[in-house]
C-alpha cells in the first residue's frame, strides 16, 4: 500500500492505483485512520469498523475496515477496496502516523492578500494587468485553475449574479483569467506560482479572521456567533426551498470546519475551498450570489 500527500493537500491511499482509484482522506484525518488501523491489526478474527470522514475529499463519506475469519484485512472507501495482510496494515498505519508536515508554498508575485475594499481581499496580477477578487471568487478560480492543468484546451465561465469570472487555456503555454471585461494573461511557467499564490492568499485571509477572534475566554463565543450567523442567514436565503433544511445543515457543518479553533491553517484553507466548490457545483446557480455575499462577509475580518 502507498500513502501520498496530493497536490490538493489531501492524503491518498492505494495499491497500484492513482487519482480516482485511490481512497482519499483529509491531511488532518491521517492520525485517526492510523489509530483505527492499529486497532484493527490487534483484533481477533471477524472484526468490522466504520470511520466517517470529517472532510469532503474523495467521492465517499466513510472508510470501512474489515478483518475476515482468515485474517486478511480489507480497507474500503471512495468505491475502492484493498485487501491487505496484517503486516501491511501495520506498515500503512505507521506511514499515516508519520506523515511529513505540509510545506507552505512560497509566496507569489501573481496573487496575494490585499486590504479589504468593497468586499475584495485578493489580487491577481501580472505585468500591468490585475483583477481584484472576493474570497469565494478566489477559491473558485483556484479550483478552476487546477482543473485546467491537465488539459490542452480549457474554458470556463462562472456566473455569480451579474458578475462573470472566466478562465481560459488556449494552448500548452497560455492561460488567461479575469472578471467581466478585465483579464490577466499567464504562461505555463507562471501558472504554478499563481496557483500557490491564490492558495496562500486565501489562507492568509482566513488566518486574519482567526486572529481577529482572539484567544481570550470569549473567543469560542465569537466563533459560535459566526457559525450561528451562517446557519440563520442561509436558512433565510433559502426560504421555502424543498432542500433548505439539509443545505443549511450541510453548510453549517462545513463552516465549523473553517471557523472552529484547533484546525490546522492548511486544512482550514482546504475546507473553505471545498465549501465554495460545493456551493458552485452542487447547489442551484441562483443561490451562488447570495451565499457568496454571506461568505465574503463572515469569513473575512473587517479591517
Amino acid at each position: 500500500m502507498y500513502v501520498k500527500i496530493r497536490t490538493d493537500g489531501a492524503v491518498g491511499i492505494g495499491r497500484g492505483s492513482s487519482g480516482e482509484e485511490e481512497i482519499a482522506i483529509g491531511y488532518g484525518e491521517a492520525h485517526m485512520i492510523s489509530a483505527a488501523l492499529d486497532k484493527l491489526a490487534q483484533t481477533a478474527r471477524n472484526y468490522k469498523q466504520t470511520y466517517k470522514k470529517t472532510t469532503d475529499v474523495g467521492s465517499g463519506n466513510k472508510i470501512e475496515f474489515e478483518r475476515s475469519d482468515e485474517g486478511m484485512i480489507t480497507v474500503s472507501g471512495d468505491g475502492q477496496s484493498f485487501i491487505c495482510t496484517e503486516s501491511e496494515i501495520r506498515e500503512l498505519a505507521n506511514l499515516l502516523k508519520n506523515l511529513p508536515p505540509i510545506e507552505v508554498a512560497p509566496s507569489s508575485d501573481y496573487a496575494h492578500k490585499i486590504p479589504l475594499s468593497g468586499g475584495k481581499c485578493v489580487i491577481v496580477k501580472n505585468n500591468s494587468d490585475s483583477i481584484s477578487l472576493r474570497l469565494p471568487e478566489a477559491a473558485l478560480l483556484k479550483v478552476s485553475l487546477a482543473s485546467s492543468l491537465d488539459s490542452k484546451f480549457f474554458e470556463e465561465h462562472i456566473h455569480i449574479g451579474q458578475k462573470e469570472l472566466w478562465i481560459k487555456r488556449t494552448s500548452d503555454l497560455k492561460w488567461s483569467l479575469g472578471v467581466d471585461g478585465s483579464g490577466v494573461k499567464f504562461t505555463a511557467y507562471e501558472i504554478e506560482s499563481l496557483s500557490s499564490g491564490l492558495h496562500n492568499a486565501i489562507l492568509d485571509v482566513l488566518m486574519d479572521l482567526v486572529k481577529s477572534m482572539g484567544t481570550d475566554k470569549l473567543a469560542d463565543i465569537r466563533i459560535k456567533s459566526q457559525i450561528q450567523r451562517i446557519e440563520q442567514d442561509t436558512k433565510k436565503l433559502l426560504g421555502e426551498h424543498k432542500n433548505a433544511k439539509s443545505i443549511t445543515k450541510s453548510l453549517t457543518k462545513k463552516s465549523k470546519k473553517v471557523l472552529e479553533s484547533g484546525i490546522d491553517a492548511e486544512e482550514r484553507t482546504q475546507n473553505f475551498i471545498a465549501m465554495c466548490r460545493h456551493v458552485y457545483s452542487d447547489l442551484e446557480p441562483s443561490f451562488l450570489e447570495p451565499l457568496f455575499d454571506l461568505f465574503s462577509s463572515v469569513f473575512v475580518a473587517e479591517t
